[in-house]
């Protein structure tokens, strides 16, 4: 959960993983300067320019206490570090459970034979020395082992390992729980973005119902041919006799509570299922019960090609259903379980219909948003 890198001039710089930081200190280096540097689990190790390797962070394994001795490279893990002597030898520190701090034995540095000259004199009878040189080769072909230190950890006790394991699982809770409480707060915004753009789209469409209604004294006598979606019903009817009205030919009783139900335009919505708003349908093949529904409300004013999406990240088995009439109790006009598609030829008459937003669980609470799409051609 942290990172590590050494300055030009060969400070350790470290960063990441406050949470944890602040109980183990794994990215509070110390002061000086190193060679290398290499960051674990939770601790990190670096070699000093003289080879003296110094750790930091969490011990509960007894990671950040290195053995004595001059290392040439080091490299830690989650919880336990080897290091390289000058020699080769392998030498390792921290965490065992797996046999990781324990490295393979005989391996050492090859050895190099070397030659001796040994000078031997030779006298003659009358004692005078004969120089008579010669050379012998001493081999080492099993190099003197090079005593070298067994790192020894002293094993936490029992109380204060479960309390460093306590605290890093506070800290990761609490991480965890910022991070849940920041994404409520992404959604909540986008939520509340979605909802000032469907007013705005509201607002808009009954601007633009006005205009029509005001102007209808200067509109040419043909009908116009609707190029775009069905919009929500005028609140002001022409007069112009010139100009169509569509007239609600469908009506149905509703048993609704005003909150279950509400008015839709184009393009999508969010919505929410929770028990305050019930179905009284069972979708095809499924399990008869209770099922929470939302109710969305819309006008055609002219025959009108229809497609309704159904997306949840909440729920999922989802399932839709077109009605006749405002409310929950008119004729089923089509339905589907995550989309309702205009079928060539089969327009919808003018009137009012209602899309029924439910699912196959039982008492399923969850979001949802609700895509709608009417087209006259």
């Amino acid at each position: 959960y942290h990172t590590c890198g050494l300055r030009a001039d060969g400070a350790a710089v470290c960063w990441g993983g406050d949470s944890h930081g602040n109980y183990f200190g794994q990215t509070t280096p110390p002061t000086g300067t190193f060679t290398s540097i290499s960051a674990g689990g939770y601790h990190t190790c670096g070699v000093r320019s003289n080879g003296a390797v110094e750790c930091w962070g969490a011990n509960w394994e007894g990671q950040t206490t290195p053995p004595t001795g001059a290392f040439t490279s080091i490299s830690v893990g989650g919880y336990h570090i080897c290091g390289l002597r000058s020699n080769g030898a392998a030498v390792c520190w921290g965490s065992n459970g797996e046999g990781q701090s324990t490295p393979p034995t005989g391996v050492s540095p090859t050895a190099t034979p070397t030659l001796t000259p040994t000078a031997t004199t030779t006298r003659d009878d009358s004692g005078a020395p004969i120089p008579t040189p010669t050379a012998t080769t001493t081999r080492a072909d099993v190099p003197t082992p090079t005593p070298t230190r067994t790192a020894t950890r002293i094993p936490t006790p029992a109380t204060g390992n479960a309390n460093a394991r306590i605290t890093y699982l506070e800290a990761q809770s609490r991480a965890q729980q910022e991070q849940i409480t920041t994404l409520r707060n992404q959604v909540e915004t986008q939520n509340g973005l979605i909802a000032s753009l469907s007013s705005l789209i509201d607002r808009l469409t009954a601007r633009l119902d006005a205009l029509d209604s005001g102007s209808a004294s200067t509109t040419p006598t043909a009908t116009p041919t609707p190029t775009n979606t069905p919009v929500t019903t005028p609140t002001s009817t022409p007069t112009s006799t010139s100009i169509p009205t569509a007239t609600p030919t469908r009506a149905s009783a509703s048993t609704l509570a005003p909150g279950c139900i509400r008015s839709i335009s184009l393009g999508w919505l969010t919505g929410a299922w929770n028990a305050d708003c019930l179905s009284d349908k069972t979708p095809p093949g499924a399990q008869t019960g209770t099922r929470y529904a939302r109710f969305f409300t819309f006008t055609l004013d002219d025959p009108s090609f229809v497609s309704v999406k159904i997306t949840s990240n909440d729920v999922a088995d989802t399932y839709l259903y077109l009605l006749e009439g405002v409310g929950n109790a008119g004729s089923v006009v089509n339905r589907g379980a995550t989309r309702i598609d205009a079928v060539a030829d089969e327009r919808l008459q003018p009137g009012a219909y209602t899309i029924e937003a439910t699912t196959y669980d039982l008492e399923t609470a969850g979001n949802f948003t609700l895509t709608f799409e009417a087209r006259a051609q």
